[in-house]
């Protein structure tokens, strides 16, 4: 009779010893931690992702008065780098679409979300925590973070991990 994954993995862990068994249960923690976009196509949301990130790179946010302002300059910026360059397939990108878990700032093609926030303070970094946990399990999370000073990205990256959200990307712009 056929060993099931799980079944697998506790024989592995009884008769490999810890590292094996750590190992195969890292991964099947991992996997619990993969958002329904990725479970359902890990592929197409990594190309998303590079495609993505490579447009980020170039993004120069200008001095805007509210955090809408540079939302929307954002959203303004993907649509207009998407349509620049040659891609395999269509991709869309949604501003503030309202969904089951909330209102993300920005959606991509239903796999990625980007939740801009313009120098947070406590209580917004708070609720951005409660954002990316509900977020990540339905698409891959990344936060866009304008005005935070290195010191306070870094607290934030210790934060995510400690509530272990490590996964969340943040994406700092001075």
């Amino acid at each position: 009779m056929p060993l099931s994954r799980e079944q697998f993995k506790q024989l592995a862990c009884f008769l490999g010893g810890g590292a094996l068994g750590a190992l195969l249960l890292q991964d099947h923690h991992d996997e619990a931690r993969r958002s329904r976009a990725e479970k359902e196509d890990a592929a197409g949301v990594r190309w998303l992702c590079d495609q993505i990130g490579d447009i980020l790179v170039d993004w120069q946010p200008c001095g805007y008065d509210s955090e809408d302002g540079y939302t929307k300059a954002l959203y303004r910026y993907l649509n207009l780098r998407l349509d620049d360059i040659e891609l395999e397939e269509d991709v869309d990108v949604e501003l503030w679409p309202c969904t089951e878990l909330g209102t993300p700032d920005i959606l991509v093609n239903d796999q990625l979300v980007l939740e801009l926030k313009v120098n947070p303070n406590k209580a917004e970094r708070d609720r951005l925590m409660g954002q990316c946990s509900g977020y990540s399990r339905e698409w891959v999370t990344w936060v866009v973070i304008i005005d935070l000073p290195r010191h306070e990205v870094g607290e934030l990256e210790r934060l995510l991990a400690a509530k272990s959200l490590h996964y969340i990307e943040i994406i700092p712009f001075s």
